[in-house]
């Protein structure tokens, strides 16, 4: 009875604070509806945007836009589809950001040559560093001076001085593949190794043994960081919240990466490089990028700072590593399906080279060589989701206008593989880039390294490593498909598009095929 007591009281009290609050209380639900008007009125119109600019696309969420699609089907694989569904030009939702996707050849032509002063910027990368971006996510004059200061880095004489340390890491991989022919191997594996140690001497000079020491600590860190862009969940979060990212600034040095920071190690050792690299001076016989980057000709222009070669050294490390280790893995799975098309390349490396050492000069000529690289670069473009620009103000081509600060995104797959630009686009036919037949193709449907004034600097270098590679293998060895070689690899994308469960092929001595 005390207890109902004690409640009754307690009942009445409640009812006299809520009469007399009721005009704070009906205030405060006034602003919350307020708020909830306001948001939902704001998201309306964000979400609408490629309708009122009659852009088709697939719907969003107003919480996460498309994101939730591109994480479950990968954002490569979901591109694919809107693509078939919506055609050569759609808008999607990247969380919060909206991106329009381009693969009409007259567009992209414009986005990236024409129009290029609308389109000079990238679109920004979540998480991206504030400071020191490194070429590929700099822009405006910061981009201009670091892009006049590299591009002699990457000249034909720089390239043919480099060409030494690269055959001398392709040797590894020549020890390699002695002790594992005849058997099926994974060839995505073996050039991960590779190309981490030709960037490391070539643009480092360091002392990377990948090809030797599974537990090289540049292989396991690097490894690291590719598996952690594909896996994490704050790349995702920060998509669809992108204002939580300055959190995770402020808390990077705690938490960054679920407590590794293998981006941390990497610059760590690439400092201790520039700072041996200055002691050294200009007149050491060096070679390596970093060198370069050091004492290159700069013609009155200011040099650039240590942390800025530290940026620049780690995009060179990361761009280069993938992509370049996925196009060789997939010039060898074709080749070894294609059994006409090796033969071809074969003869060709035997008719201008023979079994003699191979040198700069030797690779400058191998047409066949060429359209086969180039038919593999237009089948798997790796870099096919990183060709993004932002536009800086209203444009129209045609009937599609553009809004300045919308995100283009050039769907480089989309142009590669279209059937009304490509006969029997998913056939692999070395044939379409045949001096005759390289006229007849329309252009811009062909950009597997970009184009235009940010095209991929690092291109002949790519090109470069691939030859050296293919050549000195094909000179002794040649590639069969094993019981473990798929007839279709399943692709990824972890920035670059990679095979997803490596690519397996058997590797033949010359002497036992013919």
């Amino acid at each position: 009875m005390k207890n109902l007591q004690k409640i009754i009281p307690t009942e009445k009290y409640f009812g006299k604070f809520v009469l007399e609050n009721f005009v704070e209380l009906n205030a405060v639900l006034c602003v919350l509806a307020l708020v909830v008007f306001a948001v939902n009125r704001h998201l309306k119109r964000h979400y609408g945007v490629f309708d009122r600019l009659g852009i088709p696309g697939p719907k969003p969420s107003w919480l996460c836009g498309n994101l939730a699609e591109i994480l479950r089907k990968g954002q490569f694989q979901a591109i694919m589809e809107w693509r078939s569904q919506y055609g050569r030009v759609f808008g999607y939702f990247e969380g919060y950001t909206p991106v329009l996707s381009v693969s009409d050849p007259e567009i992209v032509k414009q986005v990236l040559v024409k129009d290029f002063q609308n389109f000079s910027h990238r679109k920004q990368f979540p998480l991206a560093p504030r400071k020191s971006l490194g070429l590929f996510l700099e822009n405006g004059s910061q981009w201009k001076r670091s892009r006049s200061l590299l591009t002699p880095v990457f000249s034909s004489g720089k390239l043919k001085q480099m060409y030494s340390t690269m055959s001398d890491r392709v040797d590894h991989l020549m020890d390699n593949l002695e002790n594992k022919k005849e058997f099926s191997i994974d060839m995505y594996d073996l050039f991960q190794c590779l190309t981490l140690d030709v960037i490391g001497r070539c643009a480092f000079g360091l002392q990377t043994n990948a090809q030797i020491d599974s537990n090289d600590p540049f292989l396991i860190n690097i490894r690291t960081l590719f598996s952690y862009i594909s896996k994490t969940f704050i790349l995702p979060l920060v998509m669809a919240v992108p204002f939580v990212q300055h959190f995770i600034f402020a808390l990077k040095r705690v938490v960054l990466l679920l407590g590794s920071n293998p981006v941390e190690w990497l610059r760590k050792q690439l400092t201790e490089v520039i700072n041996i690299r200055k002691n050294m001076g200009a007149g050491n016989n060096a070679t390596d990028l970093v060198h370069q980057m050091l004492f290159v000709d700069k013609k009155g222009k200011k040099p650039m700072s240590e942390r800025e070669i530290v940026a620049q050294s780690l995009t060179f490390l990361l761009a280069g590593y993938e992509t370049t280790s996925a196009v060789l893995a997939f010039l060898t799975h074709l080749l070894a399906r294609h059994p006409e098309v090796q033969s071809r390349v074969s003869d060709e490396i035997l008719n201008k080279i023979g079994k003699e050492e191979i040198t700069y000069d030797s690779l400058s000529y191998m047409p066949y060589f060429n359209m086969v690289f180039d038919e593999v670069c237009r089948l798997y473009p790796t870099a096919s989701l990183i060709v993004t620009r932002k536009a800086a103000r209203d444009c129209v081509y045609g009937n599609v206008k553009i809004p300045a600060g919308m995100n283009v995104q050039v769907d480089v797959w989309g142009l590669h593989h279209d059937t009304e630009l490509w006969e029997d686009a998913k056939k692999f036919d070395p044939e379409r880039f045949s001096s005759t037949n390289k006229e007849k193709i329309k252009p811009f449907s062909f950009i597997p390294f970009g184009a235009g004034p940010r095209s991929c600097i690092g291109a002949r270098f790519a090109m470069l490593e691939t030859k050296i590679a293919i050549v000195r293998v094909l000179q002794k060895y040649r590639f069969e498909q094993s019981s473990e070689t798929k007839e279709e690899l399943e692709l990824e994308c972890r920035g670059a598009i990679v095979p997803k469960d490596g690519v397996f092929v058997k590797i033949v001595p010359k002497e036992q095929v013919f």
